[in-house]
């Protein structure tokens, strides 16, 4: 949608002539549309050369002009949120021009997280496992806080029938199944071949945000294990 505003556009023409007028080193637009498209909001930001810096806003055409092509982006797509535009002039260079909306600050966000994220991808090892799976077979609670206000934690546990499992547990008492194992050995094996990373991973590949949030790691095996691994 950057084809809304070109350097060529009035908007960014009468920028740049401030700019040169008022012998600024820089000057930003930041304009931003909210509540389905019923409020507007614009600040102009001034760098002089010594680096002070000053606040203004824009004249009335300019802002009319801009509200207008804020309208225009919005109605571009359904489901776009709230919609804010900066534009960057400085003395030398072309005009930086950037459209923000919802989708664009979740892409940017899981970018962020994922640039972010550091995980030890060591496997635990069949010795780890063992010690965790001797643990679960002592009836030996095995959970981290999720949701503290809705009562969730992760949790490893060993049922009745003598199968193994990981999932999620209520504070009502219930616990629900993500994966099961039939024997001790199932869990061992698969146990062994994780990292604190692949479960750091593993209820949400796609949104790095949800990385590590309640996730069980090896300082927390070694914790309850007293052994370190």
């Amino acid at each position: 949608m950057s084809s809304l505003l070109t350097e060529d556009s009035d908007v960014v023409r009468w920028l740049r002539a401030e700019l040169q007028a008022r012998g600024l080193t820089r000057i930003e637009l930041s304009a931003s549309l909210k509540h389905q498209g019923t409020l507007h909001d614009d600040t102009l930001l001034f760098t002089a050369p010594d680096g002070a810096l000053t606040f203004g806003s824009l004249p009335e055409a300019p802002r009319a002009q801009v509200k207008g092509l804020m309208q225009r982006y919005h109605a571009s797509a359904p489901g776009l949120g709230d919609v804010a535009l900066s534009v960057v002039c400085e003395a030398l260079g072309p005009p930086r021009i950037r459209w923000m909306d919802e989708a664009q600050r979740q892409h940017d966000a899981r970018e962020q997280a994922r640039s972010e994220a550091h995980f030890d991808s060591r496997r635990y090892g069949r010795a780890l496992a063992q010690r965790v799976a001797e643990m679960l077979d002592a009836g030996a609670d095995l959970s981290l806080t999720v949701d503290p206000r809705e009562g969730v934690s992760r949790a490893l546990w060993r049922s009745g029938d003598g199968s193994y499992a990981r999932g999620l547990r209520y504070i009502q008492g219930d616990s629900r199944a993500q994966q099961t194992f039939a024997s001790r050995d199932d869990f061992i094996r698969w146990l062994a071949e994780q990292s604190d990373e692949s479960l750091a991973k593993l209820e949400h590949p796609d949104d790095p945000r949800m990385w590590g949030l309640g996730t069980f790691n090896r300082a927390y095996f070694a914790r309850k294990t007293g052994r370190r691994s």
